[in-house]
């Protein structure tokens, strides 16, 4: 599989200097962490929603997270285990797998208790799904579902923590919760693919919502909290990307809506995060745009990493704007060139308008 494949060739050439490349669920954890792009929940309870996203009728889907959490209500959990064998079981059809790739498949669980529910349907379907979203995450959680994998013969399996709980957000406990958090992602870095903010929950802890005339850096809170996670946990020991917070507001014919949330992912690449959580189909696309590496970027990276050896720390950009300097700019070159292998580098002169075309 590979982003911008309902691109035709000609277009693509056109539109970029280097084409995203192909990857897939073996891919190498170094790279394959970069390329859940645009991670779309969908409830278990919405068949026919995830059915069309993994045989491709959603344009532009790789990753998918089947919720059994909170986008299941109180009463549908039994429903949405059996929607989801019943997916997996399906996944397994020749007609699907004969396709050019379903999306990277994951499933997000309520707690331990239900990750021990549906072992069975993990252990028999492990080739299809990826990893397991862990929501509420910490440093206790995440051992524990690590363990329950381990127990069943799955010590391969990723997993992803998402942080939306009080203990990360209250001054009085989060100094404490981050320093456990870390410890445990430093140990258990190998089976960590991502690490995602769960922006709704904070909010909500404050009887707050979003406000579609704001970015969510405009919010006091959850910019604080946003802070907290990247100094903590976007180390280099870590490594480990960290994804944009999930916006409810979806309708992208919207020119107010849709410029806001262009301000807002580009304010997440600015921060150094990678990708986003979305839950509908029209924030795909925009997502997964933004996500490719501009001409001036992949060049600039180029010249930062090929400099490593050589006398001189400092060179000038490639459009003449900036100044590349070979230390400070070394581990934004290295992350560059592998998103460049994801999402591809648009040719010189073209911007992300001309993607969003198609």
């Amino acid at each position: 599989m590979k982003y911008f494949d309902y691109i035709c060739k000609e277009d693509l050439e056109k539109i970029f200097l280097k084409v995203p490349e192909d990857f897939n669920a073996n891919t190498e954890k170094d790279v394959l962490k970069y390329a859940l792009g645009a991670f779309l929940y969908v409830p278990a309870t919405q068949y026919n929603m995830i059915y069309k996203s993994i045989i491709g009728d959603v344009k532009g889907v790789r990753p998918l997270a089947i919720c059994l959490e909170d986008a299941v209500g109180a009463n549908g959990e039994s429903e949405a285990i059996e929607n989801l064998k019943l997916i997996l079981k399906n996944i397994s059809n020749e007609n699907i797998t004969n396709k050019d790739g379903i999306p990277l498949i994951f499933v997000r669980i309520k707690d331990v208790e239900q990750l021990l529910r549906i072992k069975d349907i993990i252990i028999k379907n492990n080739n299809t799904i990826t990893g397991i979203l862990i929501p509420k995450a910490n440093s206790e959680l995440i051992e524990n579902c690590i363990e329950v994998l381990n127990s069943i013969g799955l010590q391969n399996m990723y997993v992803i923590p998402i942080i939306e709980t009080r203990e990360f957000i209250y001054k009085e406990n989060k100094e404490l919760s981050f320093s456990s958090l870390y410890n445990t992602i430093l140990r258990y870095k190998s089976r960590i693919l991502s690490i995602r903010i769960g922006l709704t929950d904070i909010l909500g802890m404050y009887g707050i919502r979003r406000n579609k005339n704001f970015s969510i850096y405009n919010n006091l809170i959850c910019s604080s909290f946003i802070l907290d996670i990247i100094t903590y946990l976007q180390r280099p020991e870590i490594d480990i990307p960290i994804s944009g917070g999930v916006s409810e507001f979806f309708d992208m014919t919207n020119e107010e809506i849709r410029n806001k949330y262009i301000e807002e992912i580009l304010l997440d690449k600015f921060h150094g995060l990678v990708g986003k959580t979305v839950i509908h189909p029209m924030q795909i696309q925009i997502v997964q745009v933004l996500s490719a590496v501009s001409y001036e970027d992949f060049t600039d990276a180029l010249e930062i990493l090929d400099s490593t050896n050589s006398k001189y720390g400092v060179s000038k950009g490639i459009l003449g704007e900036r100044m590349n300097e070979t230390n400070p700019h070394f581990l934004w070159a290295k992350k560059t060139l592998i998103l460049s292998k994801i999402y591809g580098v648009l040719n010189k002169g073209v911007d992300y308008e001309e993607l969003l075309k198609f």
